[in-house]
């Protein structure tokens, strides 16, 4: 454990990381050099004005209370999930993320490699985290990019809110101290506020000791700011010399504010007084609530404190160290008291809390309950105005609770919430645009609770009645959403027909699909319809390959194969590579079935060059496991043509991909794969 010299930090343009949203990245240090560059990239295009911080794994692992105490400072951990951080020990995991935990700081767990699900599960708990994969498997999800917007804005404030909750303060106070005595500046800015009257006061103090870095100008627009200079004494001030004697107390003399030193730990009255001139008394905890009194009572206001908005950006201010020390607790009965006073930003604060562990115990429980009180609220806004936007919100929240209730496995109770929306929906007033979306909304949200209680049947009366306000939205507006919605209307109508086992339903609902995805392709080129296209053909080549039609099925995978190709050439994602693999191995089954063992062989091929180049490139356990599988097709198509020494080798090859991941992850899965493995080539042997 190297020598601790601070943590590095990125902005964008290189800005001065003071005053801004501190997140805090960190990885197995494998990973690092591959995901840091990437995911800040995607962290600072959405959140312009934060700071992430960081240290460099390779420079060293840091330890100490100096970086505990910076950990403490920061409001959001961003962490990368992969193999690594899974199945191999780090500081990420076993320090850092476990004092994120301990410390009610919120953790945006960031999935890498898809497959690990419930292994992270396993070690992590039931946190949730941002899997880029779903939405890339689900057309029916939010994308990535937007749950990752969400969820920074959930938890990181923005520059105008940060504006609007240091304009909601009374006053500030600067605090000066030596970076080596930050725990005493701590301990000093907490006793300040425990002094009722100095609530709404903030104090202004240099977050982080960044080497290299000139605060100067910062330093005194903060001063010119503040009505009090207030000095941590320690010995380490009698140092000759340093930044508090030379820059910060000259200035604060100069400009003629009051001049409060507090006492930190025994310190040479006399040595000080020299060395700063003008001290003659050093306050200690005793006289310091009078000091303060003096000096600041006569600016602190007290007709703010029943107002539900200023008490909410105050709490705000001490959950995410605004100018103020971070306490949760205060933070808490801040926000609540708003949202007890009918703002609804309290409200949606208090349920991100809860869910995001930000300043409070995790609980997903609370944060269900919050929800429930936020429509409650709503609803009574509503009877006391029924207008539209009164309607939208209601609808809004009342979706948002049984969402977070289906994520909590609370399925009873979404679909008694989704049911409520609906009869709201239905008597609360015409059936204007929205309403019918929301109406939508209501029809396919009761049909997934039916189809994942294992009622299909019911699942598909819902669908339709979806799919009927789906189609004349989309009609009415042609807007590329409201057609993307009757695509998504469509393919669950092909879904469920085909877990019914109708096969020709299914492919008629596929093939509308297709229209429509063919369409929005059409007059828009983006990834997301392109993707949707190329799913529609393979969904149809499945039915047809499964129909005995292996010439039909091959046709459409061919359409979808070219659609694929185009899309890994704009944008190398893991998730393409691996679905233009799939495709040259279904091409390769067809093929096999249909005796071409040859033709078979070259697609085999194909999709094997791919997995082979996803394995070298990311080395995830889905990308090695996914070459593991190339492998088997080519050790069984080699053996179909009767070249056993040659299969051997491809099994072989398996085996030794099966023998590694079994070894690093242990799960029952990579068990099974090797244990088929010796299997495959027991019989090959015999």
């Amino acid at each position: 454990m190297s020598e601790y010299k601070g943590l590095k930090y990125v902005t964008r343009g290189n800005a001065n990381p003071q005053g801004k949203p501190r997140v805090f990245f960190c990885c197995h240090p494998n990973d690092f050099r591959k995901l840091f560059e990437r995911i800040t990239k995607e962290i600072l295009d959405i959140q312009l004005n934060a700071a992430i911080w960081y240290y460099n794994p390779r420079e060293g692992i840091p330890g100490g209370e100096d970086f505990l105490a910076d950990l403490s400072q920061m409001q959001l951990f961003i962490i990368p999930v992969t193999s690594n951080f899974i199945y191999k020990d780090s500081s990420a995991r076993t320090v850092e993320f476990a004092y994120a935990k301990e410390h009610h700081i919120p953790v945006l767990p960031l999935m890498q490699e898809p497959g690990l699900e419930n292994d992270f599960n396993k070690v992590c708990g039931d946190l949730q985290f941002l899997d880029k994969y779903a939405s890339s498997n689900d057309p029916t999800a939010l994308p990535y990019e937007d749950k990752l917007k969400n969820h920074l804005e959930s938890v990181l404030v923005s520059d105008e809110l940060a504006q609007n909750i240091r304009d909601a303060f009374d006053a500030y106070i600067f605090l000066s101290y030596r970076k080596k005595d930050r725990k005493y500046a701590q301990e000093i800015m907490r006793l300040i506020h425990k002094n009722d009257f100095c609530r709404d006061i903030a104090i202004w103090y240099d977050e982080f000791l960044t080497p290299g870095e000139n605060f100067n100008d910062v330093i005194k627009e903060a001063m010119k700011k503040s009505c009090l200079f207030a000095m941590v004494v320690t010995p380490s001030l009698l140092e000759n010399p340093n930044y508090v004697m030379m820059i910060e107390y000259p200035e604060a003399r100069k400009t003629g504010k009051p001049i409060l030193p507090i006492e930190g730990q025994k310190t040479d009255d006399a040595e000080l007084s020299e060395l700063y001139p003008g001290i003659i008394h050093v306050m200690d905890e005793t006289v310091l609530p009078e000091q303060l009194r003096d000096c600041l009572y006569s600016i602190a206001l007290r007709e703010n404190d029943q107002d539900p908005e200023h008490n909410f950006l105050i709490g705000l201010a001490y959950l995410s160290g605004i100018d103020v020390e971070t306490d949760h607790e205060r933070a808490l009965a801040m926000i609540a008291s708003a949202a007890e006073g009918g703002l609804p930003e309290a409200y949606e604060k208090l349920i991100s809390m809860y869910q995001n562990g930000e300043g409070v115990e995790r609980n997903y429980g609370t944060a269900i309950e919050w929800q429930k009180r936020y429509v409650d609220h709503l609803k009574s806004e509503y009877e006391k105005d029924p207008c539209k936007q009164s309607v939208m919100n209601v609808c809004l929240q009342l979706c948002e609770l049984g969402d977070y209730q289906k994520e909590n496995r609370r399925i009873n109770d979404a679909e008694k919430t989704f049911q409520e929306m609906l009869d709201f929906v239905t008597r609360s007033s015409s059936f204007s645009e929205d309403n019918r979306h929301n109406l939508s909304v209501c029809y396919n949200r009761l049909g997934d609770i039916r189809k994942s209680k294992g009622y299909p049947a019911e699942a598909k009366t819902w669908y339709l009645k979806g799919l009927r306000i789906t189609e004349k939205l989309a009609e009415e507006t042609g807007t590329c959403e409201s057609r993307r919605n009757l695509s998504v209307s469509y393919q669950k109508m092909g879904d469920i027909s085909l877990s019914e086992g109708h096969p020709e339903e299914a492919e008629y609902w596929y093939h509308k699909d297709l229209e429509t995805c063919q369409k929005l392709v059409h007059e828009s080129n983006m990834i997301e319809f392109r993707q949707d296209l190329a799913l529609c053909y393979e969904r149809l080549g499945t039915i047809r390959q499964s129909e005995g039609h292996p010439e039909e099925a091959k046709n459409l995978f061919l359409k979808s194969l070219d659609i694929w190709k185009k899309l890994t050439e704009e944008k190398n994602t893991f998730f393409l590579l691996d679905g233009l693999s799939v495709l040259y191995s279904w091409l390769g089954s067809i093929s096999k079935s249909e005796g071409n063992l040859a033709e078979a062989k070259t697609w085999y091929l194909k999709s094997l060059e791919i997995s082979q180049k996803a394995a070298e490139e990311i080395y995830t356990i889905a990308s090695r496991r996914s070459l593991s599988v190339r492998c088997i097709q080519m050790g069984d198509i080699s053996k179909a043509e009767g070249h056993l020494e040659e299969a051997k080798t491809w099994f072989y090859k398996a085996l030794e991909i099966h023998k590694e991941l079994e070894e690093e992850t242990g799960t029952i899965e990579s068990s099974d794969d090797l244990s088929s493995s010796y299997e495959r080539l027991g019989l090959i042997c015999k």
